[in-house]
């Protein structure tokens, strides 16, 4: 009896092994063609939707082929489908995002572009003047959030949407009671980004174009 439920154990455990595999190449497939053949307009949207679209067809596969020999009972499939999911949304986070918009990263090919070594001092200025254009930045992020709904493009003015104001209040909550207060900036210990706009300066008339007839 022992070596039976051993053997049930041990078969089961392959096969979520086996599946998840499965469901790992289905989404590479899925992603890689996505990203090279068809538009994107927000890399971290479209690889979650990658990520749908490969636990549906990974799924529906597995059911149709192996529902009649599967060692899985369906509430051990149903979360083998859940743990793929969180692993394949782990990656879309954590991989074409972060390689897609983290100025860390960028930094560091900056410095490796430059031929090994470049100077502190000229950092913020390389970050205005190339990682801006190179990279697309404002193009980039304004997609990003006209695409989510917390901004919208009304006659050359963005303006902020009743999700957008929820974002705020829930990222202004989190700043000041989940960022740390004191974190260490180039050798600076300091609770600045707990509230970035503490001491910030205009300095750019933000001033929406006057909509048309209302002039004088």
């Amino acid at each position: 009896m022992r070596q039976g439920r051993h053997g049930s154990v041990t078969a089961k455990a392959r096969e979520i092994v086996v599946l998840l595999l499965a469901l790992l190449v289905v989404f590479l497939v899925v992603n890689i063609a996505h990203f090279r053949y068809l538009r994107v307009h927000v890399v971290m949207f479209a690889a979650l939707m990658d990520a749908v679209a490969a636990l549906a067809l990974t799924m529906a596969g597995y059911w149709l082929v192996r529902r009649a020999h599967t060692p899985l009972l369906r509430t051990e499939l149903a979360l083998t489908g859940m743990l793929g999911a969180a692993l394949l949304a782990l990656y879309a986070v954590m991989g074409p995002a972060v390689i897609d918009r983290s100025l860390s990263i960028y930094i560091v090919e900056k410095v490796n572009q430059r031929g090994g070594e470049i100077s502190v001092a000229s950092v913020p200025a390389i970050f205005v003047e190339e990682y801006m254009p190179e990279y697309r930045l404002v193009d980039v992020r304004l997609t990003e959030q006209l695409r989510a709904g917390t901004l919208v493009l009304d006659r050359g003015c963005l303006k902020l949407t009743a999700a957008g104001r929820r974002l705020v209040a829930f990222t202004t909550l989190y700043r000041h009671t989940l960022l740390p207060r004191r974190r260490v900036l180039m050798g600076e210990t300091t609770d600045a980004l707990t509230d970035p706009f503490r001491d910030s300066k205009q300095r750019v008339d933000t001033t929406c174009p006057a909509a048309p007839g209302t002039e004088g």
